[in-house]
């Protein structure tokens, strides 16, 4: 079975401009783990996971300050030790971070007409939860996670 057939086309993606908080809205509000960073003809130039943003935010806290979700900051004050009240006030009003800043610049890709045994393959080689499918400009034509290669398997 290819790739093609399997993957999402319907892409949720970030530009190298946008910010910290705008990765981190997107993953939460898709509920999705890793996102692809795109230029402004299409093609891939990174990849921002919730690993980079976690190790991020451990990086410059509490020099950043952005805005996102109660439950976000609840995390963080978790992962740091510190009182909610004290990470909420850290991460309110930011902007200065951007996905430039962060993300990878070397992702990880497969084609669509690759099987999706290969997918398995590179996704487990390279521990990760999702590969971005590229056509031969680089342009992202579609996402294929984990999910996608479970439920082919299933059916």
């Amino acid at each position: 079975m290819k790739v093609s057939s399997v993957m999402t086309r319907k892409v949720v993606f970030l530009r190298p401009t946008d910010s910290l908080h705008d990765a981190v809205g997107k993953l939460v509000k898709n509920d999705i783990s890793s996102l692809p960073v795109i230029n402004n003809k299409g093609k891939l130039v990174g990849l921002v996971t919730e690993g980079d943003i976690i190790r991020t935010i451990d990086a410059y806290t509490p020099k950043i300050h952005f805005d996102t979700e109660s439950s976000f900051a609840v995390v963080l004050a978790v992962l740091k030790k510190r009182p909610f009240d004290a990470i909420k006030k850290e991460i309110i009003n930011s902007g200065k971070l951007r996905v430039s800043d962060f993300m990878n610049r070397s992702p990880h890709t497969i084609k669509p007409d690759a099987d999706i045994y290969d997918a398995a393959r590179l996704m487990n080689r390279h521990r990760v939860k999702m590969l971005p499918v590229i056509d031969e400009n680089k342009k992202v034509v579609g996402v294929i996670a984990r999910a996608d290669i479970i439920r082919a398997l299933s059916k």
